[in-house]
């Protein structure tokens, strides 16, 4: 841009994203994205098109919520994304003090799209992305009754990947009677670091330890206000007394930087990708370890459960009551 040397790009695909229903409770942004990446990333069906999220099932979401499927949205290859916008989002932008930029965004009475993928949200299930990509995405119930066989086909895929012969990542060695035990759990960034998502994920904890044994969990809010707002309303101390290490807003962990797994260990992440040579994985160097995607409510549950990979729509003794988000400019100011 300095340069005036202009990047140009033909002009893109349009392809409708339709959303329906609602998400199940103990669904998060995460699991839809991640059913999304799974459908449309090896077909390349958004590849270098723009993604326009349209339909019913919007209004079912918070702008969170929204922002936490969006996020996700590079992990399609599509070139970019939008949204509808409505009310929720104008009173998502009242406490910055920008509800009046608020403007209505929709499809014309008449639109044409060049493709369309059609979500029904009430069908998605908590999801988990293996080894080393975001499209290589399971239901967790999927992954739990058939242990052996994905992770080991797993296993296989990412030797190809590596191409070495004296480094191996061994996923099936993790199988403890039946069960996949994680070793680590990160909430994390502009994914994973949301208001929403974290409040979501106190609720699971309260009551439970997120710190026993060997499984580590630790949480990174998404921003300074993010971070001041869960400590104004105690989710901070909730998650400290539940074993989880808080923080600050830093979003290292995507790619390495933060809670680096240490060789041979499998974590799970509220990140955007788990790519090679990202979150501890360096095959040149002779490590290798294994990082999931998971919503940050399927992370608080595994925790919960002793760190056994568990599904939060498993548990269905948890009130998900999450305040409304009062921002504070002080910290900018």
């Amino acid at each position: 841009q300095l340069l005036r040397d202009t990047y140009d790009v033909a002009y893109p695909g349009v392809v409708a994203i339709y959303l329906t229903g609602a998400p199940r409770p103990g669904v998060g942004p995460h699991d839809v994205a991640l059913a999304i990446i799974r459908a449309v990333f090896a077909k390349g069906y958004v590849k270098n098109k723009v993604m326009e999220f349209v339909g019913p099932g919007i209004a079912s979401m918070t702008t969170d919520y929204r922002n936490g499927v969006d996020v996700m949205t590079t992990e399609t290859a599509c070139l970019s994304s939008i949204w509808e916008t409505d009310e929720t989002t104008q009173k998502f932008l009242a406490p910055h003090g920008r509800a009046p930029d608020h403007t209505k965004l929709a499809p014309a009475d008449l639109a044409y799209d060049d493709g369309v993928v059609e979500v029904d949200l009430s069908v998605i299930r908590p999801m988990i992305a293996l080894p080393m990509h975001p499209s290589n995405a399971f239901t967790i119930e999927e992954l739990n009754a058939n242990l052996e066989d994905i992770l080991h086909a797993c296993e296989q895929d990412v030797q190809k990947l590596i191409g070495r012969k004296d480094v191996s990542l061994d996923l099936c060695s993790k199988i403890e009677n039946g069960k996949l035990r994680v070793d680590q759990g990160v909430i994390a960034g502009c994914a994973g670091g949301l208001y929403d998502s974290i409040y979501e994920a106190a609720s699971i904890l309260k009551g439970h330890t997120g710190g026993c044994g060997d499984y580590a969990l630790s949480v990174y809010p998404g921003s300074q206000p993010i971070m001041m707002e869960l400590v104004r309303t105690g989710v901070i101390s909730e998650l400290m007394a539940s074993g989880a290490t808080v923080r600050t807003a830093f979003c290292g962990p995507c790619f390495g930087a933060g809670d680096t797994p240490a060789n041979g260990e499998f974590s799970s992440r509220h990140t955007t990708r788990n790519f090679p040579n990202r979150e501890g994985s360096k095959p040149g160097e002779g490590q290798i370890s294994a990082v999931a995607l998971m919503d940050a409510r399927s992370i608080a549950a595994t925790a919960a459960n002793g760190g056994y990979l568990t599904a939060a729509s498993e548990l269905t003794d948890v009130e998900y009551t999450t305040p409304d988000y009062h921002f504070d400019q002080g910290v900018y100011d």
